[in-house]
């Protein structure tokens, strides 16, 4: 099987495992698609503002899906329930994916669309919340490490959702003794990862922040962190936090029982309170 029929199977795969959302599920009372040209091309970003109140604040938000798979209704589904729960709003960014964009692409895309968004918008909402999920918590740790080694300006907190930090370790090894998490599933891990780091670079803390020493963490952003008892990424998503706190940031890590990988925007196990619990963070 050739590179583009693996891709394309892994896609269809994802496709079908997703819930369906309906289309008044999405309905908001303003939406709008912007486009923010980058070092790595134009980059969509889907804008929801709140019903019938002015926004009291802006979220920037990084989907997962394993850097392969594209932006779903599911995203969008978490970015409305955000945004009209906490008051704000939402941009997601959507970009580009790999294989056919390899780090530091997609990397590069969200920094630029990152700061781009902050420049537009802050006068108007204040500084962001930056908020990644799975993979999209490796974006949104990349684009903090990059505003500091480049003195640019840091969102005013992160939310990392589940997030995938070490690049470096065979995911086999990330299989928890209480999960049931199977080794085909962390086998298709490892596949994602080799998709974004083809050249199988390690010791990036761009790549794999659970690399990070205290210095390159020295000045993070305030950070809360959500992990799920049943994911394999627990244990890395905690250490960092700890990490965190070693260089100095204020973190806040909370563990939600009975929840898998994804729970936040799959709407599964304890969504309900995390989604509550980020909008309280937000007020």
């Amino acid at each position: 099987m050739s590179t583009s029929q693996a891709l394309n199977q892994l896609r269809h795969q994802q496709a079908q495992q997703t819930a369906p959302v309906l289309a008044t599920d999405l309905t908001s009372e303003f939406t709008e698609t912007q486009v923010f040209n980058t070092s790595a091309g134009d980059i969509p970003v889907y804008s929801r503002w709140p019903h019938f109140h002015a926004a009291t604040g802006m979220v920037i938000n990084l989907h997962g899906n394993g850097f392969i798979y594209p932006h779903t209704d599911r995203d969008a589904l978490f970015c409305k329930q955000l945004c009209l729960a906490a008051n704000v709003a939402v941009f997601d960014v959507d970009y580009p994916l790999a294989p056919e964009h390899p780090f530091p692409i997609p990397l590069m895309a969200a920094f630029e669309t990152v700061q781009k968004i902050q420049d537009r918008y802050r006068e108007q909402l204040g500084w962001p919340t930056l908020i990644g999920h799975s993979t999209g918590g490796n974006l949104a740790v990349g684009t903090q490490l990059l505003a500091l080694r480049q003195g640019k300006p840091l969102a005013q907190q992160v939310i990392l959702d589940c997030p995938l930090l070490d690049l470096d370790a065979d995911p086999l090894t990330k299989r928890l003794p209480h999960t049931a998490c199977s080794s085909a599933s962390l086998g298709a891990v490892q596949a994602t990862v080799d998709y974004y780091r083809p050249q199988g670079e390690t010791d990036n803390v761009l790549i794999s922040p659970s690399k990070a020493t205290t210095a390159d963490l020295t000045n993070f952003p305030e950070t809360f962190l959500l992990t799920a008892d049943q994911d394999p990424l627990l244990t890395e998503g905690e250490a960092f936090g700890q990490q965190l706190i070693a260089a100095g940031s204020k973190v806040t890590v909370r563990r939600y029982a009975n929840s898998h990988h994804g729970f936040t925007v799959a709407g599964t196990g304890n969504s309900a309170l995390a989604l509550h619990d980020i909008a309280a963070l937000l007020d």
